[in-house]
């Protein structure tokens, strides 16, 4: 039951690992400025907001259905962050970007507030 429901969620972080360990050099540059930034937002609020509806959704463990967005939220926050260490520590071509992770985060409260608007409070804060 609970992969089947977090199915999205898990192969959206597992995407998100194979785009942050790919070399620098594998993307165009963009013309748009700080288009990387958008970019990181957009990813990491969809990861949010998958993970959100996939803990709800599960009844295998009951307790992540308790304060499931404060969870999500850290780890999907924890995520970013290991995310970036990878990139200056594993991946080769890649480096810590100090800004990518600020961007991680504010996409992860941006799943948030994307959740909130469509679900409402209800309990699950």
């Amino acid at each position: 039951m609970f992969l089947r429901h977090n199915f999205l969620g898990i192969s959206w972080a597992i995407f998100i690992l194979i785009l942050c360990g790919l070399p620098g050099e594998q993307f165009q540059k963009s013309y748009i400025t700080n288009a990387d930034k958008v970019i990181h937002t957009f990813l990491f609020a969809v990861l949010f907001f998958l993970l959100s509806v996939g803990f709800i959704k599960q009844r295998t463990f009951p307790y992540l259905r308790i304060k499931t967005l404060s969870k999500v939220l850290i780890i999907s926050m924890l995520y970013g962050l290991v995310t970036e260490v990878l990139q200056g520590a594993v991946f080769i071509g890649r480096s810590i970007d100090l800004f990518d992770a600020i961007f991680n985060g504010f996409g992860c409260l941006v799943g948030y507030g994307l959740f909130l608007a469509i679900y409402g409070r209800e309990s699950y804060v």
